[in-house]
């Protein structure tokens, strides 16, 4: 009997959110919520056992079971309370009088009185109010009805997250239809108000009740920019079979036009994937047609085997700048298209790729866009013995090709063999290889060798001792000096085209290599050895680094005569530059990360980045950022969140550019949390493009605890602007 009136009045809530998806419940510390007392205690019963406590009981005529005086109904995992209750044995009815309360574990219902027919699954009860224990929700409904095995009927019914006493919204319904064995329901006159302002309203509304996917409207999202206008768009999900659906999205731009973007995903055992189409005919800011497609798949083809495309197409360059919402999303020059077909398995990964580039700039000369790989095949073999001995083979046949240039065949071997001997406070690591290319070229110039060679032995040995000791305040500091010898000789490449191959940024890292290119157009000669010094305080209680300092420098003992081009000159430095890194944590508030490449003979950096972090509690955080690039970039970054009240919060990125003397991006703006809602305001002025148009933007946010979220894209600006902001919005 009280399985059924549970799942009866079970259906309540989940009417009341119309299936919209759950948000974050971000409570603000002081929030009144229902003290433990307020939820009644269970007892644990065996299966179809039934306990009745009153003041009365009586049996009458073997028809009739009445209970009298603070009826007290427990089951297994449930609990009836009423003033009185009725059972008719014969037609297997139960009717509670006065004030009911049933509790189920999580779901509490109070209503004035009540009646239910077991067998036929009929019955109603008046005046419901209801709390659900987990997530913090309450409403009421005037009447709730079972007309037959999973079908309900609501009227008055209206749902919040907000605690009692604080009303900020209310979500209301005339009526609603649920049908279970569908995992459907109907609403009709739907209403939601925010602050006693009806902001939403349907006459009617299809949704579903259970975990079943449905076709529907999603929660909508608007804003405005400066380039764009007004930016309204309302998405539809279509849920065309249980391993296919579709997202197709209405979007409104004021200044440009309609546009349509679309989401279709599919899943079958083996393989799963997804193609994004955006289409914005006669965009009249552009003067042009707009467009996007881009296919991510993925497939199982046998154990080991897998297809992996991922190909994007777009109108022109400025497409994502315009239309995207990420901070990073930036004008590119081209877009790529690529397919690969994958084995592995373990010592042994093999790749077979084809890869294709669109130019997005029209000023760029067919001669500088990327070479097409059509196709690429990868080896990549290896094994590490216990004895420490270990060996590894990187191998590639490469076709390239690119309109008005010299093409060819690239076929490209590199095995390797090395030991490495770690005793705990010292290690040594020798190793020895050997790199052939061979070209098999196309398009060349009269007299210029189509199938030159190369091959070039490679030795190196790493090497480095630990050094430790105990402070006085029980903190680990290690002393870790650490030498690198490499050796490369000399081959003339001068003939070798260039097909993807460049100069490897320096940094801490290229202290102990001896690649100086990145790709195998190049091997770079060299003679060098590296010093290099580390130190570390480390917390022997939790492990962590509280300081780290790592510098050293390479010693050239022999010019480098490879350059990229023949008129490059010979680099004839005896000294690298210096590369050091710091890391530093202060407490649990602070922490610091620094690098610097310091070019020795004119005593000056060239690269440097700092950045430092105060993060006090979870409510605050603060991140200076740093940035050099000689003669091309110097900015500063500041961004954060930090707490003005216990229930506002100021957000805010500040990226600047020393070297141009002008903002690259300002963003500020504030949140409100309370209880039950969360509001997010944010103005953001961005650079465009380097003649110095900027595009200004709004964003407003409204999250409704446990009913869903306008967003206007601010989440996703504010996580990648903002390092740290994750942990602020799901806290």
């Amino acid at each position: 009997m009280m399985a059924t009136r549970s799942r009866l009045l079970g259906f309540v809530l989940p009417a009341m959110v119309l299936a919209s998806a759950p948000a974050t419940a971000e409570y603000v510390s002081s929030c009144p919520v229902p003290a433990p007392s307020f939820w009644p205690e269970l007892r644990s019963l065996p299966p179809e056992v039934i306990e009745i406590e009153a003041d009365e009981i009586e049996a009458i005529r073997g028809e009739l079971v009445r209970a009298r005086g603070e009826v007290r109904l427990f089951a297994e995992g449930r609990r009836l309370d009423a003033e009185a209750i009725d059972y008719r044995i014969p037609d297997q009815t139960v009717e509670a009088l006065g004030r009911t309360r049933l509790f189920d574990g999580d779901f509490l219902v109070q209503a004035e009185s009540g009646r239910y027919q077991i067998d036929d699954e009929l019955g109603e009860f008046e005046d419901i109010d209801y709390w659900l224990q987990s997530r913090g929700a309450r409403g009421s409904a005037d009447l709730a009805a079972q007309d037959g095995p999973g079908r309900v009927r609501l009227s008055g019914g209206s749902f919040t997250t907000c605690p009692e006493g604080k009303d900020s919204w209310w979500l209301y319904a005339g009526r609603i239809r649920l049908d279970q064995e569908s995992g459907r329901g109907h609403g009709y006159d739907v209403r939601l108000h925010f602050k006693d302002v009806p902001i939403f309203y349907t006459p009617y509304i299809n949704f579903p009740i259970d975990d079943r996917r449905q076709s529907g409207i999603l929660t909508p999202s608007g804003g405005y920019s400066s380039n764009s206008g007004l930016d309204l768009a309302i998405p539809w999900y279509w849920n065309i079979a249980p391993n296919y659906d579709a997202t197709l999205t209405p979007r409104l731009l004021s200044n440009r036009g309609l546009m349509l973007d679309t989401e279709w995903r599919y899943l079958r055992p083996r393989m799963r994937g997804q193609l994004d189409l955006a289409v914005l005919p006669n965009d009249r800011v552009a003067d042009d047609d707009r467009y996007l497609a881009r296919l991510q798949h993925r497939s199982s083809l046998a154990p080991g085997l897998a297809l992996v495309v991922d190909a994007t197409d777009v109108s022109d360059q400025n497409y994502f700048q315009d239309f995207g919402t990420s901070v990073s999303v930036t004008s590119t020059a081209v877009v790529e298209r690529r397919a690969d077909l994958i084995y592995n398995r373990p010592n042994v990964r093999m790749t077979g790729r084809l890869q294709d580039y669109k130019s997005l700039d029209p000023t760029l000369p067919p001669r500088q866009e990327p070479y097409r790989r059509l196709p690429q095949i990868l080896l990549e073999s290896g094994q590490s013995r216990d004895s420490g001995v270990f060996w590894d083979l990187r191998s590639e046949l490469v076709q390239f090709d690119r309109p008005d240039s010299v093409t060819g065949l690239r076929f490209d071997l590199e095995p390797e063999l090395g030991y490495r001997h770690d005793a705990g406070g010292y290690f040594i690591e020798p190793r020895i290889g050997l790199r052939y290319t061979g070209y098999s070229l196309d398009d060349v110039q009269p007299g210029t060798d189509r199938h030159p060679t190369r091959s070039v032995p490679h030795a190196s040995i790493d090497g480095g001792l630990i050094f430790e000791r105990w402070l006085g305040d029980g903190s680990l500091q290690t002393l870790e000096p650490r030498v690198f010898y490499g050796y490369v000789p000399f081959r003339d490449q001068d003939g070798i085209p260039l097909f993807d191959t460049a100069e490897r940024e320096f940094s801490f890292d290229s202290l102990f290599t001896t690649r100086r290119f990145v790709g195998a157009d190049r091997v770079g000669d060299t003679h060098q050895v590296t010093t290099a010094l580390t130190s570390r305080i480390i917390d022997p209680g939790t492990g962590v680094e509280r300081l780290s300092l790592s510098a050293g420098q390479i010693t050239y003992l022999d010019d480098r005569r490879v350059r990229l081009r023949p008129t490059d000159p010979t680099l004839q430095e005896t000294r690298s530059e210096l590369a050091a890194e710091a890391l530093a944590r202060f407490g649990r508030s602070w922490r610091t990360q620094a690098s610097v490449i310091f070019d020795t003979g004119r005593d000056r950096a060239r690269l440097a980045t700092l950045g430092v972090a105060y993060n006090p509690h979870e409510r605050a955080l603060l991140n200076l950022g740093y940035r050099l690039r000689e003669d091309r970039i110097e900015q500063t970054d500041i961004s954060g969140f930090w707490p003005l009240s216990n229930r506002i919060q100021a957000i805010g990125r500040w990226n600047y550019s020393l070297f141009d003397e002008r903002t690259i991006e300002l963003l500020g703006g504030f949140e409100y949390r309370s209880c039950c809602y969360g509001l997010r305001i944010a103005m953001r002025r961005y650079l465009t493009d380097s003649d110095g148009e900027y595009n200004n933007s709004i964003f407003v946010q409204l999250t409704l605890d446990g009913l869903g979220r306008l967003d206007t894209g601010l989440d996703d600006l504010l996580r990648e602007g903002i390092t740290g902001y994750d942990t602020f919005d799901n806290r």
